[in-house]
């Protein structure tokens, strides 16, 4: 059954299918229904011919005795030959209406014999007797009519019992051949559901085998055309999966291959930071580090998790330097430490390093002596001409020696992460007249004019001056180089927001979108300058950079260029001379370790309205910040134990405390610990602690020079 239904339904949809053997359900019983109604009707309709013929014999009966009776009563021989004729009348009538049952033919004729046999003359005195002395309407017709009557009464009896017996049969009929065609449709499901299962119960089968890992798992594609085509792309796509699989195989161990080849250490932990895989490398660079133990243990010699995530952290792990990068493997699998010992590099970084300080260094006696006799030798009344010449050449090139030896000095300082930046409050218009001026002559020995525009009502800039009035020159200073003679330079200083923006710019030369590209890297030149040491710009972008500022170009190929830079300003939430309110209500922690200090800066603060709280050493200092809400804090550098170096780094690296202001009262200030602090030095002025606290609680507080 199932192999003849397969072959069967194989062919059509299966949606076709259902739709036909729906028609055909419909369609049998119909005609079944139908059979069924025309029985019915017609037994109904032969029981009341049965009885329209019976009911006219008895009709046609009762008018033959009453002809008879007419004729028997007639006096004269018309009136017997009128009623004879309407008594052969009648009896023609009943003949007819009996015509179809033969009893009661019969019957009809035994009456007309027993008429005949009275009008023949069977005696006329007999005739006679009847009319006159027999009983009333007896006539020799009334016997046979009765039992023509009676005829009539049985006939319609056996009509109703035949009328029972078909409907009985026309029902029965109609059940048997109504549970004949449900038999069928059942059978036609069946085998509909069947074709229908066995596909399904194999592709559930091959699926779960698929899905346990047995990718060679096909089936036979049969049944109804969505199933048959179901199976075959079933099967396309179990081929797929399976080159899929195979390609994935293949790319995981090229991946297994390259990750335990990687010179690279890879750590892997879980959400938790438990390390759950290490490569091989990770046991020569971070022994330490195994699959089971913790990521942040006391050991471990990996930063927190999010600086690792935003950038490239160095740390130092016994005699080596390590490089730490951190990536979220997406969802809750974790994370992986990508870790490259760069104790070599660092080597020789501090070796380059070493070296461009220590030659510059060197270099700096010999330039200072050349430059000094020099322009001994210049200012000589005895030279001639020609060795005038001469030495304005060699004065010219000690200059130029000098400005790189500065900036390789520079260099060193950036690279090494000790370039000092004092951000405070100053004038930045007054440092950009002053640079201006000392360059004119430069720009007047070529022709060129210079344009300063500074509004007055500029707000302070918070930064380093001394590394303003550096950016400021080397940017004039590259202007005025890559101009050519008779061009313009400009420089203008505007407020936008929060920031002070120095605008610089030139009709030169200009450069191309290549140039610009590398405009800020070191030791590149334009092949048409004219002169310099290719490491101006790289300074001054990290300068501003230092300094939370910004710096942009804009130029094209002869038109010119404009460097626009962006410093912190002073926050003009309040009047300039009203900034030492700015404090009245704040609370402050003094962190100094000698209590007559202390006493001083409270007096100092007190009188501003500042409330304040005093810690007398580092460990103090950091457990009332965790503890307590305070919205600056003074710290004092030569601490007991824990020194402000250490305070300094553990506020940075706390989350909650690293934006917390923090003005350096000390008589001593380390380079590079201290970058990025208003620094008030002691004695302390009133004037100017309230001045660094103010600009430090109403700004945020800059990254330190080298920081990572």
């Amino acid at each position: 059954m199932d192999s003849k239904a397969g072959g069967i339904f194989r062919r059509l949809p299966l949606g076709r299918t259902l739709a036909l053997a729906l028609i055909g359900l419909t369609l049998a019983l119909g005609a079944i229904a139908a059979v069924a109604i025309r029985d019915l009707y017609e037994a109904r309709q032969g029981y009341e011919r049965a009885l329209a013929r019976t009911y006219a014999v008895e009709v046609a009966g009762s008018r033959l005795v009453a002809a008879s009776v007419a004729e028997q009563a007639a006096r004269t021989p018309a009136a017997r030959r009128r009623t004879a004729s309407v008594f052969r009348r009648e009896a023609r009538r009943t003949r007819l209406a009996a015509r179809g049952d033969a009893r009661s033919a019969a019957l009809v004729r035994r009456a007309r014999r027993a008429e005949g046999a009275v009008r023949a003359g069977a005696g006329t005195g007999a005739a006679e007797a009847m009319r006159g002395g027999g009983r009333a309407g007896a006539t020799p017709v009334r016997p046979a009519v009765e039992a023509l009557a009676l005829r009539q009464t049985a006939r319609r009896g056996g009509a109703r019992e035949d009328t029972r017996a078909e409907s009985r049969h026309a029902l029965a009929t109609a059940a048997v051949a109504g549970g004949l065609a449900l038999l069928g449709a059942l059978l036609l499901v069946g085998a509909l559901i069947a074709s229908i299962r066995r596909p399904l119960e194999d592709l559930v089968g091959a699926t779960r085998r698929l899905a346990a890992g047995e990718l060679g798992e096909r089936v036979r594609p049969r049944g109804p055309e969505e199933l048959s085509d179901l199976g075959t792309a079933f099967n396309a796509m179990a081929e797929k999966l399976g080159e899929a699989h195979t390609r994935i195989e293949v790319e995981r161990s090229k991946l297994a291959t390259t990750i335990e080849s990687l010179g690279d250490a890879l750590v892997v932990c879980d959400r938790a930071g438990t390390i759950t895989a290490v490569n091989p490398r990770a046991g020569e660079v971070v022994p330490m580090l195994v699959p089971g133990e913790r990521a942040d243990a006391p050991d471990s010699p990996l930063p927190p998790l999010e600086q690792a995530l935003l950038a490239e952290v160095t740390r130092e792990s016994g005699d080596r330097t390590l490089s730490v990068t951190a990536a979220s493997l997406g969802g809750e699998d974790g994370y992986v430490w990508t870790i490259r010992d760069v104790s070599e590099r660092a080597r020789l970084e501090r070796i380059k390093s070493d070296f461009v300080a220590t030659a510059s260094h060197e270099l700096r006696s010999p330039l200072t002596s050349i430059k000094g006799f020099v322009e001994l030798l210049a200012r000589s009344g005895d030279l001639g001409p020609r060795e005038r010449e001469f030495v304005d050449v060699i004065l010219e090139s000690t200059d130029r020696l000098v400005d790189l030896v500065n900036d390789l000095l520079d260099v060193a300082r950036l690279e090494a992460g000790s370039m000092e930046v004092r951000p405070r409050l100053f004038d930045l218009g007054e440092v950009v007249r002053e640079v201006a001026e000392l360059l004119r002559p430069r720009f007047e020995s070529r022709e060129q004019w210079l344009d300063v525009h500074l509004p007055a009502g500029m707000p302070r800039a918070l930064a380093d001056p001394v590394r303003a009035r550096q950016i400021v020159t080397n940017l004039l200073t590259n202007a005025h180089q890559y101009t050519g003679e008779g061009g313009h330079a400009g420089v203008s200083l505007t407020h936008d927001g929060g920031a002070l923006v120095l605008t610089i710019a030139d009709s030169g030369r200009g450069m191309t979108e290549e140039e610009l590209l590398r405009v800020f890297d070191r030791f590149v030149r334009r092949p048409d300058g004219a002169g310099g040491t290719g490491l101006g710009l790289a300074i001054v972008k990290s300068l501003v950079d230092l300094q939370g500022g910004s710096i942009d170009v804009r130029s094209r190929t002869g038109e010119g260029t404009v460097f626009t830079v962006r410093l912190p300003a002073e926050p003009l939430a309040r009047p300039l001379a009203d900034r030492p309110a700015a404090l009245r209500g704040s609370r402050v922690l003094v962190v100094e370790d000698e209590p007559h200090v202390a006493a001083v800066i409270r007096e100092q603060l007190r009188e501003l309205g500042v409330e304040t709280a005093v810690a007398h050493t580092g460990d103090e200092a950091v457990e009332r910040l965790r503890e307590e809400r305070f919205d600056a804090m003074t710290l004092d550098v030569m601490l007991p134990g824990r020194s402000g170096i250490d305070v300094l780094h553990a506020l940075r690296a706390d989350p909650e405390l690293r934006d917390t202001p923090v003005v350096v009262v000390s008589a001593l200030s380390d380079e590079q610990a201290l970058l990025g602090e208003l620094t008030v030095s002691k004695p302390v002025a009133a004037g100017e602690l309230a001045a660094a606290l103010a600009s430090a609680m109403s700004s945020r507080r800059a990254e330190p020079a080298g920081a990572k």
